[in-house]
């Protein structure tokens, strides 16, 4: 039986293919590079002044219409088009969360301290917070693999509890 679309993991690159001129109407080739240097370009300015990987994830997920799953922001996407913003951001986003689910547990515990100092919350209250509505759960990229996002949700889940448990009683 064949692995379902949503279950593959995303790849990095796809292998290169040379087409015919005339395949594509014009401008298909730059729209696809296009997505990607806009990937990088928000990389390199909007998300680059973000503290880590975490917080990055969230507002990344910020931007992402719960009913749609396209991603907005105000800016991009009225400057480089909807569908363009939406696949940079989703790209972006993919990058982010490979990266997260790579990191080691005492890294998702550092990044969560500092998101909440990032915030300037009280760390109790986010904390219980975090623990009661696992809102979190919500910042995964749509259709990102069943394995890599239950990992994610584990080590969040073992960073609050950890910090929880530092916290003076």
């Amino acid at each position: 039986m064949s692995t379902p679309p949503e279950h593959k993991p995303v790849e990095d690159s796809a292998p290169v293919e040379f087409l015919a001129p005339g395949t594509f109407p014009a401008g298909t080739e730059f729209r696809e590079t296009s997505r990607e240097n806009l990937a990088e370009r928000i990389s390199e300015t909007l998300l680059e002044h973000l503290p880590n990987d975490l917080t990055r994830m969230i507002y990344l997920a910020s931007l992402r219409d719960c009913n749609s799953g396209l991603y907005l922001h105000p800016e991009l996407s009225q400057q480089e088009g909807v569908h363009i913003a939406d696949r940079a951001l989703c790209l972006c986003h993919e990058q982010v969360f490979r990266r997260l689910v790579t990191t080691r547990l005492p890294e998702y515990v550092r990044q969560l301290q500092e998101y909440i100092r990032y915030t300037r919350g009280e760390a109790d209250t986010m904390l219980k917070t975090w623990k009661s509505l696992q809102a979190y759960r919500a910042t995964v990229p749509v259709g990102a693999a069943a394995v890599s996002t239950e990992l994610f949700f584990l080590n969040i889940g073992v960073a609050l509890e950890a910090l929880t448990r530092q916290l003076p009683s």
